[in-house]
């Protein structure tokens, strides 16, 4: 029987069971807590597709609805050459978006609304090289409205423009290029109908880009923007007319950036350690219990059985031993002169003795014989299923383990011997057995100690 570790000892163990809960718990707030942000963000994206499909068809339907004026403008041209332009282009520009409307017949602006700040249109010939101009020439190829820009105007800002091709049949009933009408708009503020800023509400930057048609590079039109290079984002294309704009979304702060994901972090680690105090408390409590048991049972110096349980448990043995009609014996030994070892080398020597005096018997007994303390340095054995000459060369097997080799420790070096008492449990009689195992060994102490004396009533009288 092994001895006992410390409730102190027992309770520094970690439970293995809490561990695999700790484990199991935080790998389980996590699959929630990450199902739980997962699903806020699919959420939330779905509502930016939603955002992101209105604003595409807001900023399509604001900017093509300015352009359409052109139709108005080319049906002057057809009816009386632009002569009505001054009349009817005031009504036109109604919207505080349009910077202004021309007509350019032969592709040479002849005429412009609001003339004051626009007087550098004048006579700009739209086949020529110049921004905006491939977009004039693309116009009268598809016979077509077209949108240009936006691009920096000569007498500054950005615009967009739309151009327009016009065609009059000629006596002979074909068509006849004109030349072109034009709206301008002001951007970026045409963009402010389609309120692109409440992206910030959600959290996220925008970037309105599209190809340069005169640069074939990547142009950004329009966004908040700090860094473009996230590869989470959203993006999806803008047709107008015959240009194509993205809207390209992506979120500004990532999912820990948000307190209420740290919150569920924070919580699920609070969970996970709750499970595991629990569970480490039960196992501790449990630990507890067994030391308590082992407490009652055993002899907190030596380990083995303690008196009070070597008698409760030899009931039970000593009526196997009757149903199976088996011979018992008790041994009772002490050590000889313990006192003077104690008073020599001090209890704490002596403690050691006893130890090493437990582990030498445990090594010559059978695993199933029952060894206790029965007392100060008094020992005791119940044996079965063993003849009197067996049990009489086990004692003295015993014996000789004690008293051959001496008790060593830190320098000191120390003699003893041991007095054996054998009695046989006639009628299974445990009380009567221990009474004559005693007084065998009162005989064997009597007979000069370091020997074993077998009781009889003759010579134990």
């Amino acid at each position: 029987m092994k001895s006992l570790d410390t409730p102190q000892q027992k309770l520094k163990k970690i439970s293995p069971i809490a561990l695999f809960s700790l484990l199991t718990a935080i790998i389980f707030c996590a699959f929630i807590i990450s199902a739980t942000i997962i699903d806020r963000m699919k959420v939330t994206n779905m509502e930016l597709e939603q955002k992101i499909l209105e604003k595409t068809h807001r900023i399509t339907e604001t900017i093509t609805k300015l352009l359409y004026k052109t139709h108005i403008l080319a049906a002057l041209a057809v009816h009386d050459s632009g002569d009505s332009f001054d009349i009817i282009a005031p009504a036109l520009v109604d919207d505080p978006s349009i910077r202004n409307v021309l007509i350019a017949p032969d592709g040479i602006v002849s005429k412009v609304y609001p003339l004051s700040g626009n007087e550098s249109v004048i006579g700009l010939n739209f086949f020529s090289e110049g921004a905006g101009n491939k977009e004039a020439v693309l116009a009268r190829e598809l016979g077509d409205l077209v949108l240009g820009g936006p691009f920096n105007l000569i007498q500054g800002g950005q615009a967009l423009v739309g151009r327009m091709p016009v065609y009059t049949d000629t006596s002979t009933g074909e068509q006849k290029f004109w030349g072109l009408v034009s709206v301008t708009l002001n951007f970026p503020q045409v963009l402010d109908h389609s309120e692109l800023d409440i992206f910030d509400e959600f959290g996220y930057s925008y970037e309105l880009w599209r190809i340069n048609s005169d640069t074939g590079e990547r142009q950004i039109i329009a966004g908040n923007y700090s860094d473009n290079t996230s590869s989470h984002f959203i993006e999806r294309s803008v047709k107008i007319l015959n240009a194509e704009w993205f809207v390209r979304i992506s979120p500004v702060r990532m999912w820990y950036n948000y307190p209420e994901n740290i919150v569920l972090i924070i919580a699920g680690i609070c969970i996970s350690f709750i499970v595991f105090f629990v569970m480490q408390n039960n196992f501790d409590m449990k630990n507890m219990q067994v030391i308590f048991e082992q407490m009652a049972i055993s002899d907190p110096l030596t380990g083995i059985f303690n008196r009070r349980h070597f008698m409760d448990i030899m009931s039970i043995n000593i009526e196997k031993s009757r149903r199976k009609k088996e011979d018992c014996y008790i041994i009772m030994f002490d050590i000889d002169g313990f006192k003077q070892i104690n008073d020599t080398y001090g209890h704490q020597i002596g403690d050691k003795v006893l130890i090493e005096v437990t582990t030498r018997i445990k090594s010559h007994i059978r695993p199933y014989d029952l060894f206790a303390r029965y007392g100060g340095e008094e020992f005791i054995i119940f044996t079965t299923d063993i003849s009197k000459t067996d049990v009489k060369d086990m004692a003295e097997r015993l014996r000789v383990s004690l008293c051959g080799s001496k008790y060593e420790y830190d320098r000191v070096s120390v003699n003893s011997s041991s007095s054996f008492g054998i009695a046989h449990i006639f009628d299974y009689d445990l009380d009567k057995a221990v009474k004559h195992a005693d007084e065998a060994l009162y005989k064997a102490k009597k007979n000069g100690r370091n020997c074993v004396v077998f009781y009889t009533d003759d010579n134990c009288q």
